[in-house]
């Protein structure tokens, strides 16, 4: 069975270039996240960030994990970024899988849309 990873990003690790995003990228808010973004080549590299305001250790993980998937599933195209940031607010925690990943494909789309 093939791997079902986020295959064509790569994961953000160092606390430099996240600090860098959220401080000088772009940002774009919606009810359930905000995301933070660089301009420059992609494939971008991925962070999900999940405060405690977000609720405990459990409602932190879903959230990113419910926002890693509507990624993984998204078809836009991301070729224009280098960093991409995606922090839970609290609403995603309780919040449909449907309703994130909609959110989250238009708001990448527009994204994906100003760039090119």
């Amino acid at each position: 069975m093939p791997s079902q990873s986020l295959k064509r990003f790569r994961r953000v690790k160092r606390r430099e270039t996240l600090d860098e995003t959220i401080r000088t990228g772009r940002v774009a808010r919606t009810t359930y996240f905000r995301v933070c973004y660089l301009e420059g080549e992609g494939p971008p590299g991925v962070a999900f960030l999940a405060g405690k305001k977000v609720g405990g250790a459990v409602k932190r993980n879903r959230a990113k994990r419910v926002l890693r998937e509507a990624l993984r599933t998204s078809s836009a195209d991301l070729s224009g970024i280098a960093t991409l940031v995606f922090i839970a607010s609290s609403r995603a925690a309780d919040a449909r899988y449907s309703d994130i990943r909609q959110t989250l494909h238009a708001e990448l789309r527009r994204i994906s849309d100003c760039i090119s």
